[in-house]
């Protein structure tokens, strides 16, 4: 589909041992979705818009015949499928569903599709479908506080770090940074520092939304120490001596007190970078349960005949909680459910057959 992707060779995220990620020039989702976009209308692919799905229908057997949409002056159509795929992803839009199922994320800050309300949890509770790990997501450590741009985690990944407000470190920030969330939003006021410097700043400059938080102003720049304490009003002598104490852990004189370890990278140098950040939530990655080939099951463990999940509407691979997240689960999980989807649904309405064996 002329989609570019190439292989990000500038990090390794946390759990991969190799190069594994894949990306658009920029690094940024926007950039995809235009790309996608422009591939279904080469491909001559209907998108209706300003139709908001709200019930389907559903014969005895599990059958889904068809789906009702809702436009803008409350009018409704009907809309008859011979295959249906649920693509609306999860449900982090839905503060009700977060209380119950992911308390810790309730006050994060959403970072995502207002559509995502769990409308396939919703319907697939209605059918009987089976559905798991509902407490499992995508959080993020580092959104840039009131300019909504994720700082991404190779800034922590290759040496930079996060105090509070006291100016402190609290937790082994490279432990991951989608259960880094949920840390951050325990500190006061819900925020805390990435501090970096040069080095980190150049290395940041290849990704656009870096570029986009260093225009917006999210990035703060100080000669030295005190002068960065006194630009982020924390108390400048716990600054000093936390980045004493990360140089002392780098030279190996002690050890981390949150378990983390440090590449071999130098210490941080003046003139040092800082960036104001939040916890926030981007999407969450439990849902219908699917097979091999996309095929919503019942609590039976018997497929449906003609539903399809995926992305955050289906059970992802990250477990049951925020920890298990990898980076590029969510995408995987979309780009891979999805082309199964399609091309089992695009057999089941051509007149073939969606049974295949199990895995």
């Amino acid at each position: 589909h002329d989609v570019p992707m190439t292989l990000v060779k500038c990090f390794l995220y946390r759990g991969d041992s190799v190069y594994r990620l894949h990306g658009t020039p920029k690094r940024r989702g926007t950039e995809l979705m235009s790309a996608l976009a422009s591939a279904g209308d080469k491909a001559g692919v209907d998108v209706l818009t300003s139709a908001t799905a709200t019930d389907l229908f559903v014969d005895e057997d599990g059958t889904v015949r068809g789906l009702r949409v809702i436009r803008p002056d409350g009018a409704h159509e009907d809309i008859g499928c011979g295959a249906l795929v649920l693509s609306c992803c999860g449900y982090a839009g839905n503060r009700e569903m977060l209380a119950e199922y992911i308390p810790e994320m309730v006050e994060a800050e959403f970072f995502g599709h207002p559509g995502n309300k769990g409308d396939a949890v919703r319907w697939g509770r209605a059918l009987g479908a089976s559905i798991m790990d509902l407490g499992a997501y995508q959080g993020h450590g580092g959104l840039a506080a009131g300019h909504a741009i994720p700082i991404l985690w190779p800034l922590i990944m290759e040496g930079g770090i996060q105090v509070n407000k006291s100016g402190t470190r609290f937790s082994n920030e490279a432990a991951g940074y989608s259960e880094q969330a949920a840390t951050v939003i325990a500190q006061p006021d819900r925020v805390a520092y990435d501090i970096f410097d040069g080095r980190l700043h150049d290395l940041m400059l290849e990704f656009q939304d870096y570029r986009d938080a260093y225009d917006a102003g999210a990035i703060t720049t100080a000669e030295d120490a005190p002068a960065l304490a006194r630009t982020l009003h924390i108390p400048s002598a716990a600054l000093l001596e936390t980045l004493e104490e990360v140089e002392q852990i780098l030279c190996g004189q002690r050890e981390c007190p949150y378990g983390r370890r440090f590449k071999i990278n130098p210490p941080l140098q003046a003139p040092f970078y800082a960036a104001k950040v939040t916890g926030a939530l981007f999407h969450t990655q439990g849902g219908l349960v699917v097979d091999a080939r996309s095929r919503v099951l019942r609590e039976s463990g018997r497929a449906f005949p003609n539903l399809f999940a995926g992305g955050g509407a289906a059970r992802g691979v990250s477990g049951p909680g925020g920890w298990g997240y990898l980076a590029g689960n969510g995408l995987l999980t979309a780009t891979t459910f999805g082309r199964l989807a399609g091309e089992t649904a695009a057999a089941l309405v051509k007149g073939g057959s969606a049974t295949v064996a199990a895995p």
